[in-house]
């Protein structure tokens, strides 16, 4: 059998349905007339024995069915090599789930809603451990919409750590959930300072932002199953779990606040407007919002005005 190059070409060459009326017509024909070498290919014509220069046209039904003959017979032999390659299929499968270096890759999920419906997914069939690590303050409305599924998990015997920011100590939905989960067993500890957000999943599977995004509007993120990048990101997070404190904790100012931001609640406490307060600490006013955001954003805030009245209930010394 010939390469694909040297199959039989089966759509007549130019002039060959001249040369085929010639030859059935008992004309002379030359040896390179246009198309006789494929239509003696085919089986359309053949020598005429006792004539030289002379040929004879053949029963072109006869020759059509030979043809389909063959065709047909080599599309069942194809058909049937395709299946048996199909039929390893299953071995990939068995090869995928099993093997310990490697896995499949990052699936990049564009939107935050496709983003929570994978991870909502990929955690109900968490059956050792999630790790979670949250660096800024979740909506309420979030945090109520994952803690019955969170409690489902720790009810299941899933092991649950979360590392948290030390500020959303004092952000009030953070504390109600975090209450809900140390009752039902899980493990919630804190951390000063930047660190990413993740989740880890049985050890196999973890979510993260698309930091590969240079747009920091930018919301999607990617479903990580490579058991090697899986593997290191736990051990990453384990070194931070040990670094990390519990959460219980003081729920004022001191570890997250800077001395300046601490200053900017007193002044705005004791009347002082804004332009007032960046002359008094030597700052421009753009300064003074940037860190009055900074404090809001940490607690989950949307106003200053619902910043004072946090700062207002929080315990000073005498």
């Amino acid at each position: 059998m010939g390469t694909q190059d040297d199959e039989l070409a089966l759509a007549l060459a130019p002039g060959a349905d001249e040369t085929y009326s010639m030859i059935i017509e008992e004309r002379p024909v030359t040896d390179d007339a246009p198309g006789l070498k494929q239509l003696l290919t085919l089986g359309l014509v053949a020598q005429n024995p006792v004539r030289p220069g002379y040929y004879i046209a053949l029963d072109a039904q006869l020759a059509i069915g030979h043809l389909m003959a063959a065709e047909q017979a080599a599309l069942h032999r194809t058909a049937r090599r395709m299946a048996d390659i199909a039929s390893l299929d299953r071995l990939a499968a068995k090869h995928a789930e099993a093997r310990l270096w490697g896995g499949p890759g990052s699936e990049l999920l564009p939107t935050p809603e496709l983003v929570s419906a994978r991870i909502d997914e990929s955690v109900s069939r968490a059956t050792t451990e999630v790790l979670t690590a949250q660096p800024g303050p979740r909506k309420r409305a979030t945090i109520q919409s994952v803690m019955e599924r969170d409690t489902g998990l720790l009810l299941r015997g899933v092991q649950m750590r979360i590392i948290y920011h030390a500020s959303t100590r004092a952000n009030p939905a953070v504390k109600d959930y975090t209450e809900e989960m140390l009752a039902s067993g899980a493990e919630i500890r804190v951390l000063h300072g930047p660190f990413p957000q993740i989740i880890i999943i049985d050890g196999r599977e973890a979510f993260i932002r698309n930091l590969a995004s240079k747009d920091p509007e930018d919301m999607s993120g990617w479903h990580v199953r490579d058991l090697a990048t899986v593997t290191y990101m736990r051990e990453s997070y384990l070194i931070g779990w040990m670094r990390a404190e519990a959460w219980e904790g003081p729920t004022t100012q001191k570890g997250w606040q800077t001395r300046r931001q601490q200053e900017i609640l007193q002044l705005l406490a004791a009347g002082f407007e804004l332009g007032q307060i960046g002359k008094r600490l030597s700052v421009s006013d753009r300064t003074v919002s940037s860190d009055l955001a900074a404090m809001r954003s940490a607690l989950g805030l949307d106003t200053t005005f619902q910043l004072m009245v946090w700062y207002g209930k929080q315990p000073r010394k005498n």
